[in-house]
């Protein structure tokens, strides 16, 4: 694994863990829940750092980390789920 990576991947996946943790305390009724948004967000996140990764657009980063479309993706993910009721 490339070392410069490693700082950007820990720094995504708190974010997302965090991202997730928030939405189920503000929506999640049960304790599944938590592990289906943690999941959600996880992959929402990374789906944005790919996907603008990819078509090289970016707004704001954190050394790799695509903070506003990642962030938005991985919010739109878990909503998304919420409403499938997954």
């Amino acid at each position: 694994m490339d070392l410069p990576l490693l700082p950007s991947l820990v720094f995504s996946l708190l974010l997302a863990s965090l991202y997730g943790a928030v939405f189920h305390f503000v929506w999640g009724k049960r304790w599944r829940d938590l592990v289906v948004y943690w999941v959600v967000g996880v992959l929402g996140f990374a789906i944005g750092q790919a996907l603008f990764g990819l078509l090289g657009f970016s707004v704001y980063m954190v050394g790799e980390v695509r903070m506003v479309e990642a962030t938005v993706t991985s919010w739109v993910c878990l909503f998304v789920a919420r409403w499938l009721m997954i």
